[in-house]
């Protein structure tokens, strides 16, 4: 339902005012709209989609406190200092201050000074909290930040946040909106019973990320594979996440011993060194993080270009959640997942005896990670939302671009390890993986030629190969049930009945070669010509330099994607850079004559043009769209021939994103890429013939209409827009 004209006009001006954005985004406007007219809502926006926005904003138009509970001190600081930035007044009420910081919130609360307040669940139901509340002038509405955190279904689940339940007995009447990252259907259902939301609205984003990249690789060389990863990302953000402390701890210093200056982060080292690792990190003093799953939670960087996990996750919420804190400003960024079968059963100890809930979520994170499916597929579809891959593959998985691929002799190579795996137990043996990928590999240490395991038909069967290799495609038979893995300390290899139908049988096995992980230069992030580039560089030295002398994260100041507009347009005036977008009135107030006298010392040291009005387009890599996001041209109405050319990829590609997004936004014509009598030719035709299978809908229309239009007729009326 659109809001009044006088609605939509103060949440323009208000944002443009204070965050220099002439719109928000189609499923952004929806949530402030359901805020405005004071209802609740539960809200499912994936990291980078804006979702903080929605509810800051109302606050502002309404001129009325918003009360945010969040789980994290770090997380509200962030917030708070960011809304500070550009003009919002907002607090956080925590342990951390002092009580004369304390005693001031109270006296803003009290006048109606304050716009947003940030408390954790715990605070906000003191007796103290709630009667403060209630004696302000007036909590318009609650915003529920880390919502999954309420569901015992989700994957972090956090039993205080049950008792938000008392939000409505204590308020009743004021609206409750409840946000988070990563959700499955379940648990957004979860989430509005338990906290007792009266007729809730359920707005989801679009789970998929295009801009960023997902691979996949074997845990062989571990700290190899994770230093050949921050190598493209110099002087970029990099979190690379582990799953016990001590692990942190090796990670970092075997990057430190490569040369590369990383920290550790994990809730065992003191407050101030962990606040201090914290700030820095947001600050951009210190770029390469190896932390437990906990970081990044508090962490509002933007600009992280790669998420590492060294470990596998606990479930594909906590991936999403995770990978998602790559890239949240729009520009290409890359997730990449160490893999091997030790780690699940590594996992599965740590996990016995507990939730089986716990089991099942580790269970799909496997199957996630083994697949030869599209990534970008496989996690929209975990969460409930349709993708339909494009012709060529989504141009940003490890699966699609050639990572993975089919291994040509995959029978002989499993036939041979399985009969050396047999022929290993035939002489009561137990064995784990590595030892029989030293017996395959030829290799004559010790243990091997005391047990006399050199002597068996498959010693030395792949001597001329890489260890990982080998390693790879037993893990792989193991993965397919072929071999199977003891559990305990000690995991022993046997072999199972379909390994054995595999020897006698010939049943059928394919494998893969995982060469996700390619030695490649680091994709480049925009095309600025090389003045812009060496302005942008500028930018963001002064803007680390502004960070650290203001206390507040780097982002806060300006986002990199603001600061390549300015360097590549060079505005002259205020004037000029108050109209570039991301720039605020605050902004531009407090940081514009400064920008302006840098810009001006770089014109007159290099002669580089002024006012040129040239946006940078934001590249990704190869197969991704320059623009970040497909969704952003589609919303702008952009034509395939438009986006084709800044993208740099063919239509059929645009095509298929266009049919993704139309099934996931439901918009309400498509009219900007399919004209109404071929709409409703084709309509007409699916409804003669149905839609299960589209060649025979392309053969009524006598071949008249390409499959990608039929695709995405179907898409939009099977959204029912």
């Amino acid at each position: 339902m659109a809001a009044p004209v006088l609605e939509q006009e103060g949440v323009s001006e208000a944002l443009n005012r204070v965050w220099g954005f002439k719109e928000l985004r189609p499923l952004q406007s929806e949530v402030v709209n359901a805020s405005l007219k004071n209802r609740d809502a539960v809200v499912v926006m994936p990291t980078g989609g804006g979702k903080s926005l929605c509810f800051q904003l109302p606050a502002i138009v309404t001129n009325s406190l918003t009360v945010v509970i969040s789980p994290l001190i770090a997380l509200m600081k962030d917030q708070v200092d960011a809304l500070s930035v550009v003009g919002v007044p907002a607090a956080a009420l925590n342990s951390s201050l002092s009580p004369e910081e304390e005693a001031e919130i109270v006296s803003k609360l009290r006048s109606g000074d304050l716009r947003l307040l940030y408390v954790s669940p715990e605070r906000l139901l003191l007796p103290a909290t709630l009667a403060l509340l209630k004696r302000s002038k007036g909590v318009a509405r609650f915003a529920i930040d880390e919502a999954h955190c309420i569901s015992a279904w989700g994957h972090d689940f956090r039993p205080e946040f049950r008792l938000l339940h008392r939000i409505k007995e204590e308020f009743p009447g004021v609206p409750v909106q409840a946000f988070t990252a990563t959700a499955t259907p379940k648990v957004q259902r979860d989430i509005a019973i338990q906290l007792g939301l009266e007729r809730p609205l359920k707005f989801v984003g679009v789970f998929d990320r295009p801009n960023l990249t997902y691979r996949i690789v074997s845990k062989d060389d571990t700290v190899g594979r994770i230093a050949e990863a921050v190598a493209r990302y110099p002087d970029e953000g990099v979190i690379v996440y582990c799953l016990a402390r001590k692990d942190t701890e090796t990670i970092a210093n075997a990057l430190v011993a490569r040369g590369i200056s990383a920290v550790a982060y994990h809730a065992g080292l003191p407050n101030d060194v962990r606040r201090k690792v914290s700030e820095d990190f947001a600050r951009e003093n210190v770029n390469v993080i190896a932390a437990t799953v906990a970081f990044g939670m508090g962490i509002d960087r933007a600009n992280v270009r790669c998420v590492i996990h060294e470990c596998i996750p606990k479930s594909m919420e906590g991936y999403q959640q995770e990978t998602g804190r790559a890239g949240r400003d729009g520009l290409p960024s890359e997730c990449v997942l160490l893999y091997s079968h030790g780690d699940v059963l590594r996992l599965k100890r740590l996990l016995a005896g507990g939730d089986p809930h716990h089991l099942t979520l580790l269970e799909e994170v496997r199957r996630f990670a083994t697949s030869h499916e599209c990534r970008h597929k496989a996690l929209s579809e975990h969460f409930g939302q349709p993708y339909e891959i494009p012709e060529g593959g989504c141009g940003a998985c490890d699966v699609c671009t050639g990572g993975m691929k089919r291994l040509g002799n995959s029978q002989v190579v499993a036939t041979r390890i399985i009969e050396t795996a047999m022929a290993l137990a035939q002489g009561e043996k137990s064995f784990g993986v590595g030892f029989l990928a030293g017996v395959l590999l030829g290799s004559r240490v010790k243990m091997i030629l005391e047990r006399g395991a050199d002597r068996i038909a498959g010693f030395g069967a792949f001597a001329s190969e890489e260890k990982e290799r080998v390693t790879s495609w037993i893990h792989q038979l193991v993965d397919l049930g072929l071999l199977q893995v003891s559990a305990g300390d000690y995991p022993v290899l046997s072999v199972s009945e379909a390994g054995q139908e595999v020897v006698t049988g010939g049943a059928e096995v394919s494998l893969v070669e995982n060469v996700a992980l390619v030695r490649t230069a680091k994709p480049t992030a925009t095309d600025l010509d090389p003045e812009s580039e060496a302005l942008y560089v500028r930018f963001r030295t002064w803007r680390r330099a502004t960070s650290t002398e203001k206390g507040v994260p780097a982002y806060v100041i300006f986002h990199d994607a603001t600061l390549m507009r300015i360097a590549s347009i060079r505005p002259s005036t205020a004037e000029n850079l108050r109209a570039i977008a991301g720039v605020g009135d605050r902004q531009a107030a407090e940081y514009g004559s400064t920008l302006l006298r840098l810009i001006r010392e770089f014109a007159d040291e290099t002669g580089a043009a002024l006012d040129t009005g040239s946006v940078p387009v934001i590249q990704s890599t190869k197969t991704l769209p320059k623009n970040g996001s497909y969704a952003d041209h589609f919303e702008a109405h952009a034509s395939i021939e438009d986006i084709c050319r800044i993208a740099g990829v063919k239509p059929t590609t645009v095509w298929g994103h266009l049919a993704t997004w139309v099934a996931t936004t439901k918009p309400k014509s498509i009219e900007p890429w399919i004209d109404l009598e071929t709409l409703s030719r084709v309509k007409v035709a699916l409804e003669e013939v149905g839609g299960a299978q589209l060649k025979p809908v392309f053969e009524h229309l006598g071949e008249s209409v390409p499959y990608d239009r039929i695709r995405v007729v179907r898409a939009f009326l099977d959204s029912g827009s």
